[in-house]
C-alpha cells in the first residue's frame, strides 16, 4: 500500500511518502520525506515517480533481472527459425488478447486462422477480422523495427490499425471529449492540451529510457499514454504496443496481458487515476510481469 503519512516530531508534523508490504511473513516499510507541507502537484508527481522507482528497484527488479538472464540465454540458444516461430506465436496470442480486451469477438483459434490462413470466420464482425490482421502486421513491424520511438511512429501504428475500419480517426489526435467505459476518469479534452501532454511524455521517455529500468519505463509509458487517451479509439491497443516496443528494444521478455485479467488490469488503471499518480498501476504491472514470466525462474 502506497500513501502519504505524517510523522510528529517535537510537536511538529512532517509528510512522508510511505509504502508497506508483506513478504515471506515479514513486514517491510519504505518511506521518503517530502516536507512540512505537501509539495505542489508537479513536484509531488516527480517525488512519487522517484519513490516508485526506489520501491520497484528494491522489491521486483532483482527478480526480473534473473528472469531476463534466463530468457536471454534461452532465446539466444534457439535456431533462427524457432525464434521467428515463437515470436509469431506470441504475436497471435498478443493480438487476440489485446483485441479481446477492447471487445473483439474472435476466439484465439479464429485469430490464428485469420492470421495464418486468411480465413474469415462465419458470423463474426468484419471489422474484428480487419483490425486483427492490422494488429498482427503492426506487431511484426514493432519486433523488427530499428526506428526510434516517437509520437509520429505511434500515429503510424494507429493509422495502420484503423485506416480501413475507421479512417476518420486513423492516426489523428482528437479534439473532442471521450469517456472510458466503467470509469469516472475524464481524459483531457482539447487537442492543444493533449499535444502538450504527449510532448511531455515523449520528452520524459527520451530522458529516462537509458537511465531507468525498461520494465519501469514500459509501465509508466503505458499508464500515462492511456491517461492522455489521445485517439478517438484504440488507445489501449496502442498503449500495449508501447510496452511491446520498449521490452523488445531492450531484449526483455515480452508480455501479453491476458483478456481474462481485463477487470484487474482496468482496476489498476482506475486506482492510479484516482490517486493521480502511476504507482498503483506500476505495482500491478510488475507483479503481473513476474507471474507471467516465472517459468524462467528456478523452482
Amino acid at each position: 500500500m502506497a500513501t502519504i503519512i505524517k510523522h510528529k516530531v517535537n510537536g511538529r508534523e512532517y509528510n512522508y511518502l510511505s509504502y508497506s508490504y508483506r513478504k515471506d511473513k515479514k513486514f517491510f516499510k519504505k518511506e521518503k520525506y517530502v516536507g512540512v507541507e505537501i509539495p505542489p502537484y508537479d513536484d509531488l508527481v516527480q517525488l512519487w515517480e522517484d519513490f516508485s522507482y526506489e520501491v520497484v528497484k528494491d522489491r521486483w527488479i532483482p527478480i526480473i533481472e534473473k528472469i531476463t538472464k534466463k530468457y536471454q540465454d534461452s532465446f539466444n540458444s534457439m535456431p533462427s527459425s524457432i525464434k521467428a516461430k515463437n515470436l509469431r506465436s506470441f504475436g497471435i496470442r498478443f493480438t487476440h488478447h489485446s483485441s479481446k480486451i477492447e471487445g473483439s469477438t474472435l476466439t484465439l483459434r479464429e485469430t490464428e486462422k485469420v492470421i495464418n490462413n486468411n480465413i474469415t470466420p462465419n458470423n463474426k464482425p468484419l471489422n474484428d477480422v480487419i483490425e486483427t490482421k492490422a494488429h498482427m502486421n503492426i506487431y511484426e513491424k514493432i519486433v523488427t523495427t530499428i526506428e526510434e520511438l516517437s509520437m509520429d511512429l505511434v500515429c503510424k501504428w494507429h493509422r495502420e490499425l484503423f485506416e480501413i475500419t475507421d479512417h476518420n480517426i486513423a492516426g489523428v489526435i482528437r479534439n473532442y471529449p471521450v469517456f472510458i467505459e466503467g470509469s469516472n476518469y475524464e481524459p483531457p479534452m482539447s487537442k492543444i492540451e493533449i499535444e502538450m501532454l504527449l510532448k511531455d511524455l515523449f520528452e520524459w521517455y527520451n530522458d529516462k529510457k537509458d537511465i531507468l529500468h525498461p520494465v519501469f519505463v514500459a509501465s509508466v509509458m503505458h499508464y500515462r499514454f492511456v491517461a492522455i487517451h489521445p485517439f478517438g479509439d484504440g488507445n489501449g491497443r496502442v498503449a500495449r504496443f508501447l510496452i511491446t516496443y520498449i521490452l523488445n528494444k531492450n531484449n526483455y521478455p515480452l508480455i501479453d496481458i491476458d483478456a481474462k485479467f481485463r477487470d484487474q488490469y482496468y482496476r489498476a488503471l482506475e486506482k492510479a487515476d484516482k490517486k493521480d499518480y502511476a504507482f498503483p498501476f506500476i505495482q500491478w504491472f510488475f507483479k503481473y510481469y513476474i507471474e507471467e514470466n516465472k517459468k524462467y525462474l528456478d523452482h
